[in-house]
């Protein structure tokens, strides 16, 4: 059994507040004015029907999100052998039973409903409503406006996992080649899952997209079989030939049923040399958060096509309902995107293909300078259907304003001034994804000296394509090999060099780790445009290689007992800085914090 309780506390900008029609919020800070009687309203009544209000109230202080997440795990089984005639069989049946419990507490958010209220009438501000000043600039906010207009929001989420397993495995019977090897068993899964929203959030008041608690559950039991067939061994041309076939029949709570097939072939041509190849059929059932995830917003960067469109963009703007597109411009560049699960969502399915080779040459076994090297490249193809994604925002904004298709636009709402005050940007079932690379490896380990035992590795993965094409469209999506787009990326090269150093008890690390370059498109960061080749609309985020270090020390203790520590991004390496990614300057996806991550541990096994 195993117990985790986890304390963590991050920080985001103050929350800007976007009132009025044009803000394109989608909820209750839609329909909020100003009325005359506001005392610090200079302007008179101000409608909340065609306008855009903003402030972003630094004097309320950073949103501080804190969590308190308790993990529980607790496994039993039990294990044993029999026989039947000349052959000896192993079983095993084992129970899981996982919690895991979340509270969130945001501080340094606001509450829309007493927003509303504080800015009028003010016959209705009455205690203890204070009216509240959005004109005054920085520090008109006084901390009793900030009292009455803030809140401390809670949401708490559970998830739980039960599985129940019994496995037998054993051989069957003499081949010429060696013993057929079979095992099999079956499983059974309970996920569940909740989350409970703040009560003001449920309510819609919150500065946010209104949710409501949410939960779900599902099951699946599982048989499979596994055979492991030696079909030749020690000739000329073949050392050992094995086909290994595997089948697993899955029966969902919420899917159906279906069966999904694996193929191996292990051939070892001489004691240096074996070729490996593997078909699998695959099947990835939506995860509870998938299916059943409450909706969030996400105030994104996004550059509205209609922003001065002109020719056809201008007429199918105006069709859209933007009034004087060539003059048009969106009101709130910070376009609220809202995510979520989605009940209907269909399971994933893919089929892969790898080839491989290892080479474990014997010029390099107990050598002088040796214990032992091998050398590994291996090929994959991947092809997934029904991929669970949401599609770019910016892409399917840009494709709506281009074609019309309700494809596209459908889940994109406009005001009467033409502004974005929804976008539906849920998880469906995107299409298809297929993608192709080849990982490669080397390791080496030295023989033990005086001084100790040296070893190095080196791991890389080339990625030759991937393709996310959606279904409803035919189009592709824009993530590809070497781009960055939606804070994220698929860089063609990844690397992690390591030298290890053993002397007794103690050990020391060294890694490098290696992004090789990826481009950008700036056509939509709008005033931020500050790209290397804007001419081109494009940014070059160069190739980044961080730097760990990392040292332990076994005591000389009756006890298993180890501490280590390290330290990575030892450089203090910056990532590029990412001009689209929507916070922080940089894809938090693809690289580390920036600067130095430094930790200790202390082990006991026992």
């Amino acid at each position: 059994g195993t117990y985790t309780k986890r304390e963590s506390v991050n920080q985001a900008a103050p929350e800007p507040i976007f009132l009025g029609s044009e803000a394109g919020s989608g909820g209750l800070a839609d329909f909020v004015g100003i009325d005359a009687s506001n005392p610090y309203n200079p302007f008179g009544t101000i409608s909340a029907e065609g306008s855009f209000i903003t402030r972003r109230p630094v004097e309320g202080g950073p949103r501080i999100f804190r969590q308190d997440v308790d993990t529980s795990y607790f496994t039993t089984g039990l294990n044993g052998d029999f026989s039947a005639g000349d052959r000896q069989f192993f079983w095993d049946v084992n129970f899981v039973s996982a919690e895991n419990k979340a509270t969130q507490t945001v501080n340094g958010t606001y509450n829309i409903a007493h927003i509303q209220q504080a800015l009028g009438p003010i016959a209705d501000c009455t205690a203890p409503c204070v009216p509240l000043d959005m004109f005054g600039g920085p520090g008109s906010i006084t901390q009793d406006m900030l009292d009455y207009i803030q809140f401390v929001e809670n949401d708490r989420s559970r998830q739980k996992l039960t599985t129940w397993t019994a496995n037998i495995s054993g051989d069957l019977f003499e081949m010429p080649a060696g013993a057929l090897a079979f095992a099999g068993g079956y499983e059974h899964r309970k996920q569940s899952g909740s989350y409970t929203p703040d009560s003001i959030v449920t309510a819609g008041e919150s500065n946010g997209v209104p949710s409501g608690p949410t939960s779900g559950e599902y099951s699946v039991s599982e048989f499979y079989l596994e055979l492991n067939a030696p079909i030749l061994a020690d000739l000329a041309f073949a050392k050992r030939l094995d086909l290994s076939v595997a089948s697993r029949f899955s029966d969902y709570s919420n899917f159906g049923n279906t069966t999904n097939s694996k193929i191996g072939l292990r051939w070892q041509l001489s004691d240096d040399f074996t070729l490996r190849s593997t078909w699998a059929e695959g099947f990835r059932a939506p995860s509870i958060g998938e299916l059943y995830g409450t909706f969030a917003r996400f105030d994104a960067q996004i550059q509205d096509p209609c922003n001065g469109a002109t020719g056809q963009a201008g007429e199918n703007c105006a069709t859209l309902g933007v009034p004087n597109p060539a003059t048009f411009e969106q009101a709130n560049s910070q376009i609220s995107v809202v995510t979520g699960g989605n009940a209907a969502l269909d399971p994933e399915t893919s089929k892969s293909l790898t080839f491989g080779a290892v080479y474990s040459p014997s010029w390099g076994e107990n050598t002088s300078w040796s214990q032992k090297v091998d050398f590994e490249v291996t090929y994959y193809r991947i092809r997934i259907k029904d991929a669970i994604q949401a599609s770019d925002a910016q892409t399917q904004l840009n494709r709506c304003v281009a074609t019309l298709d309700p494809v596209f636009c459908d889940g994109i709402s406009r005001s009467s001034g033409g502004n974005i005050n929804g976008f539906d940007n849920t998880l469906f079932n995107l299409g298809k994804i297929n993608t192709k690379g080849i990982d490669f490896g080397i390791n080496w380990l030295g023989n033990e000296t005086g001084i100790g035992t040296f070893g190095a590795s080196l791991s890389a993965t080339r990625v030759s394509s991937y393709e996310a094409i959606a279904t409803d469209s035919g189009l592709s999506e824009p993530r590809v090999v070497g781009v960055e787009v939606n804070d994220s990326a698929i860089p063609k090269w990844r690397a992690t060099a390591r030298l290890n150093w053993t002397l007794g008890d103690v050990g020391v690390s060294w890694s490098a780790r290696y992004i090789s370059d990826l481009t950008e498109d700036c056509t939509t960061v709008g005033s931020f445009d500050n790209c290397s080749n804007a001419a081109a609309g494009s940014n070059h985020l160069g190739a980044t290689t961080f730097h760990d270090l990392r040292a332990s020390w076994k005591l000389p203790t009756d006890l298993n007992f180890t501490i280590a520590g390290g330290v990575n991004n030892i450089t203090g390496k910056e990532p590029p800085i990412c001009q689209s990614c929507s916070l922080n300057g940089y894809d938090a996806s693809t690289y580390d914090l920036p600067g130095r991550y430094s930790y200790v541990e202390a082990n006991i096994k026992f």
